[in-house]
């Protein structure tokens, strides 16, 4: 007998599974049969999958920090990454992957108000994941690039693309500023300036350059791949590596994450002369935080709101976002 043959991600296999799916909800109709199709299109697109198979953790994670930028750029509605999500869903209970099934609101893609819980990597899981990817670079420059990737978006708040995407070899380490430009983005991501306020911040870039330049590289990704195969080695060999050393629940966007927390923490501190932390970090609804941060510096209500305001426009342009309650996901 001859071995069946992988779904091909083709219309007609799509159609073909949609049909099958959709009969179960009848009552949807065919908005059901759209959103798979739709979000099977968009998955392929993002990982350079070929077939359904394919699909696993790491490029499922791969693929909602896809639909987490295009929320954050406006390209998508709330309610169109909710649908998004509840389609993947939908696609891997048929498929008999349930286990993979995830929360649109863990990852801030739910139709309701996001969830402002802190969802930064811990210091111990970014420290002990961070290391173990620099010892497997000793021998794999993939594995090396990578590393410089992590690195870059924990100093610079880059999303996982980005970090992999900027011409990295024309960046200077010593300028006052990152500049990002269109040339270094992919689609419709936003160029920004990110101030280098720390010497640890030029440091990564420095390094992350002469690694490029070493291998005659003018990014985090070889010449010869893309950005997909790029992104899809990355997204695999973390997972790999979360999981060896015991931090299954590291994630790219958490470094992102970390890097809004520290900077809000750094600006605080800079306009109302006290180190406090974000609503996020410090588990405090919008108006507990206030009332916080007003009794220990001593500030009105109305000024703290007005710092707040003013940090929170600040670290929505270093993060390229393109409107500043975006950061409620970040900061609470």
């Amino acid at each position: 007998m001859r071995a069946s043959r992988p779904h091909k991600i083709s219309t007609n296999a799509k159609a073909a599974y949609v049909g099958r799916a959709v009969s179960k909800w009848n009552n949807r109709g065919d908005g059901l049969a759209s959103a798979v199709k739709t979000m099977l299109n968009d998955f392929r697109n993002e990982t350079g999958i070929k077939t359904l198979s394919e699909i696993d953790k790491p490029r499922i994670e791969q693929y909602l920090d896809f639909l987490q930028e295009r929320r954050e750029n406006e390209e998508l509605s709330s309610a169109a990454t909710a649908d998004r999500v509840s389609a993947l869903n939908t696609t891997l209970r048929y498929f008999g992957k349930g286990d993979m099934t995830v929360s649109a609101k863990k990852y801030g893609l739910s139709r309701g108000p996001v969830d402002t819980s802190d969802e930064s990597n811990s210091r111990e899981a970014s420290a002990a994941v961070v290391d173990a990817v620099y010892g497997k670079g000793q021998d794999d420059p993939r594995s090396m690039a990578l590393y410089h990737s992590l690195r870059l978006q924990e100093a610079f708040g880059l999303r996982a693309r980005e970090s992999f995407a900027i011409k990295i070899v024309e960046k200077d380490p010593d300028a006052p500023r990152l500049i990002i430009t269109k040339g270094d983005l992919p689609k419709n991501n936003r160029p920004r300036e990110i101030p280098i306020v720390s010497d640890y911040q030029r440091q990564v870039l420095r390094e992350a350059k002469e690694f490029a330049l070493s291998r005659g590289w003018r990014s985090l990704i070889p010449p010869e791949k893309s950005l997909a195969q790029g992104k899809d080695f990355a997204y695999k060999t973390l997972d790999k590596i979360r999981q060896s050393v015991g931090h299954p629940g590291f994630h790219y966007h958490g470094e992102r994450h970390q890097y809004a927390h520290e900077r809000f923490t750094n600006l605080f501190q800079q306009q109302a002369g006290q180190s406090i932390q974000c609503p996020a970090v410090m588990g405090l609804s919008t108006k507990e935080w206030r009332e916080y941060a007003a009794n220990a510096t001593g500030l009105s209500i109305d000024q703290i709101k007005d710092i707040d305001k003013n940090i929170r426009l600040e670290i929505s342009e270093e993060l390229g976002h393109s409107r500043v309650d975006v950061t409620r996901y970040y900061l609470g």
